[in-house]
């Protein structure tokens, strides 16, 4: 299979969930993160997804019904039984819906891949399916190396339109831009929480670029 990374915006998007014991659990929370509005299928009470539903976090049935693939491009089926899932991702894929079965890459639309999720960081790792502890292994390598690296590119968006406005030419601007990106020590300057150091470090990055008194760095 060939398999494409890209990014999807999930806020306010109908998604349906089809079995919420641990994996599902994990991929219900993944999805209320981002915003979802998620319909979830689980045929036993859990006081904690009856919870959400009484709170209108999301709507829960008992059972899996066609019509409930209406409306609702996006399916992830977290279920034991293989003969369920297969059904489930069959139904869905003959109506150009995108799937995703739990630990059946075969049978997926769309997989998911280990995250490294410092917002708005974020590195996606993925193996296709074929081992995804590999991938969690990778991910946690790469968080431990990126520590950070979420308040770095916060900082340089806020950073941005200060250059970008600066009368700087387009080859200065990018030169800034990527001397700014090259600088590891930045985001370790952020973690410490020493404003004054990153403030002087950014004096001299930024050069002849002003940070205005009060600027947020943090």
């Amino acid at each position: 299979m060939g398999w494409l990374s890209v990014n999807v915006n999930f806020s306010n998007r109908e998604v349906l969930l089809v079995g919420a014991g641990q994996v599902g659990l994990r991929k219900l929370a993944d999805l209320l993160a981002v915003g979802a509005r998620v319909k979830v299928i689980e045929p036993k009470r859990d006081p904690y997804l009856t919870d959400l539903a009484n709170k209108g976090a999301i709507t829960l049935e008992n059972q899996f019904e066609e019509g409930f693939l209406d409306a609702r491009p996006w399916v992830f089926v977290a279920v034991d039984d293989p003969a369920e899932a297969k059904a489930i991702s069959a139904m869905a894929s003959a109506r150009g819906l995108m799937v995703n079965v739990a630990d059946r890459p075969g049978e997926c639309g769309f997989i998911m891949p280990a995250l490294v999720d410092d917002p708005p960081f974020r590195v996606a790792v993925s193996t296709g399916g074929n081992s995804p502890a590999l991938s969690a292994r990778v991910a946690r390598e790469l968080r431990l190396a990126y520590a950070g690296y979420g308040a770095l590119a916060a900082l340089l968006g806020r950073l941005r339109p200060l250059i970008m406005n600066s009368g700087l030419g387009p080859g200065e601007r990018k030169s800034m831009f990527k001397a700014l990106a090259e600088d590891r020590s930045l985001a370790g300057l952020l973690a410490g929480g020493d404003a004054a150091a990153l403030r002087e470090a950014l004096r001299k990055r930024l050069d002849p670029v002003e940070v205005p008194p009060g600027f947020p760095l943090t």
